[in-house]
This record gives C-alpha cells, sequence and structure tokens, in this order.
C-alpha cells in the first residue's frame, strides 16, 4: 500500500483545505488537486433553480416535505419489544451482558433525591 509522507501542518492547512473543499481553491495547483479528488462527483441540478438569496441568508429556506412510501407507524415493533422484555431466542452471551449492564446500573445509581434549598 502507498503511503504519502506528506503532514498537514500550520503553515500548510490552508492548500489542504482548499484541495478539499472546505475552502474555495485560491490557484491552479489547488484547483488541479480538487478536481482529482472530486472528479467523480456528478451534481444533477436539473429542475431546480439556485436562489442567491436563499444562500446569503436574506430569504427563508422552502420547507422540503419527506414523504414515505410506507407509513412508520405500519413497522411493526411488537416482535422487537418482546425480545427486549423477554429476551426470547437470544444467546445467552447477549442475555448475560444485558444482566450485567442492568446491574452495573443498579450498582451506580445514587437516585434522584433533591436536596432542599436552605
Amino acid at each position: 500500500m502507498a503511503r504519502n509522507n506528506q503532514s498537514i501542518t500550520s503553515e500548510n492547512i490552508t492548500a489542504w483545505m482548499a484541495c478539499t473543499g472546505f475552502l474555495f481553491p485560491r490557484n491552479e495547483l489547488e484547483l488541479a488537486c480538487f478536481d482529482v479528488l472530486y472528479k467523480d462527483t456528478v451534481i444533477d441540478l436539473t429542475g431546480q433553480l439556485i436562489d442567491p438569496e436563499i444562500i446569503l441568508g436574506r430569504k427563508p429556506r422552502p420547507i422540503v416535505r419527506i414523504t414515505f412510501s410506507k407509513p412508520p407507524e405500519a413497522f411493526e415493533m411488537s416482535p422487537l419489544r418482546m425480545v427486549a422484555r423477554k429476551g426470547g431466542d437470544l444467546p445467552q452471551h447477549i442475555l448475560d451482558k444485558m444482566k450485567k449492564n442492568q446491574q452495573k446500573h443498579k450498582d451506580n445509581d445514587s437516585g434522584s433525591q433533591e436536596k432542599e434549598p436552605e
């Protein structure tokens, strides 16, 4: 495996950030590095308008509605709840870990007693 011997220092951190896209590239070398890193990235903005006023924060961002093909309530949680409560069909080492974890929490629990103000 090839190894990169260049390290990031305080002198070259800005160039690294420009090459990786965290800052705008300032010269041809940084732009070439950026192009090599992100040559396979495709940004498809067909049908979308870019509004500079939204980017600059002068206009509010539009509300994005997310729709699900299947409502989240349709997912059945009861088998998972039963396994969590009764430990059905779980390997013994997982049950042991659960018991050990519960015991550890009981030992560390000092209670939630509030102190009265003086």
